[in-house]
């Protein structure tokens, strides 16, 4: 049973006339009249009674009748959702992002891309930047916004989408809040909030090279995992932290932003994603967020 034999079924049933369904085909009546004998032949099945006067379905062919516009209907679909996809404004998208990434342009650029693209479905997945890497490279998700700093990137596209500096936050009243900056060296003796080395261990260790250049061994109070517990803590007034600026935007009334001086790591937030990635979502994404 082929498509074209169910749109030519479907075209003298509705008309219950040869002439005027092979017009509406833009067919002639002899190659149609042709068709529907092959096709009842190959069913095995009388779909029409005619004679000289009139055309009619038969029982079987009325149950068949709706199957068939059914089936036509669903074909058509399935191809414009296909032609949709090919061409990315439909279809599916894994993006993962970390935390700190929503602070900056990407929540507003996710917005647009989703009201002009409602027929793609994006998924958003929060993870760190190694486990989005491994993510990545066995093809789980699509793309990854990511903090990269010496990662192993072999196949994989990386692109810079944000970049800013690290900033001190310290308690309110504190000594280092009547300096107009601070020196990476003025953190010497301070109880600091800091992230594990599990985390990210190439950063983790340039972060303990800057500190010992500055003549210094950081005394790390408390580890914590998100920028959120950090900024907790301080409000507290557990330790200090170093962070990204852009978070100075919803700090607690407990918290002061300082800029730092010194030589100490760049700050810049990639999106990743495999070089074979063919996935016309992504580029559609890709396109948008430049």
């Amino acid at each position: 049973m082929e498509s074209r034999q169910l749109k030519y079924f479907v075209a003298v049933a509705e008309e219950l006339h040869f002439g005027k369904a092979a017009k509406r085909l833009n067919i002639s009546q002899p190659p149609l009249s042709q068709q529907i004998k092959n096709f009842e032949e190959e069913l095995g099945i009388s779909l029409f009674r005619r004679n000289k006067r009139s055309v009619r379905l038969t029982s079987v062919g009325k149950s068949l009748l709706p199957e068939a516009k059914n089936i036509l209907n669903l074909m058509e679909k399935t191809e414009k959702r296909l032609k949709a996809a090919s061409s990315g404004v439909a279809g599916s998208l894994i993006l993962g992002y970390i935390s700190p990434t929503l602070e900056s342009e990407l929540a507003s650029r996710i917005g647009e891309f989703k009201k002009a693209y409602p027929q793609i479905n994006l998924s958003l997945e929060e993870m760190p930047t190694n486990r989005q890497l491994e993510e990545i490279r066995q093809g789980r998700i699509d793309a990854g916004v990511v903090r990269l700093f010496k990662h192993e990137t072999k196949g994989l596209k990386c692109r810079v989408f944000h970049a800013e500096s690290y900033a001190l936050i310290v308690p309110a009243g504190h000594r280092l809040t009547r300096k107009e900056q601070v020196h990476i060296s003025d953190l010497a003796s301070e109880p600091m909030i800091f992230f594990p080395r599990r985390i990210q261990e190439n950063l983790y260790d340039e972060w303990m090279a800057v500190f010992s250049r500055a003549g210094f061994s950081p005394e790390i109070e408390q580890e914590v995992e998100t920028k959120n517990a950090a900024l907790a803590l301080v409000a507290a007034g557990i330790g200090i932290s170093i962070v990204p600026e852009s978070l100075s935007r919803r700090a607690p009334e407990e918290v002061v932003f300082k800029s730092m001086t010194g030589n100490y790591p760049p700050l810049e937030i990639h999106i990743v994603n495999r070089e074979d990635n063919d996935n016309p979502a992504l580029r559609t994404f890709l396109k948008l967020i430049k």
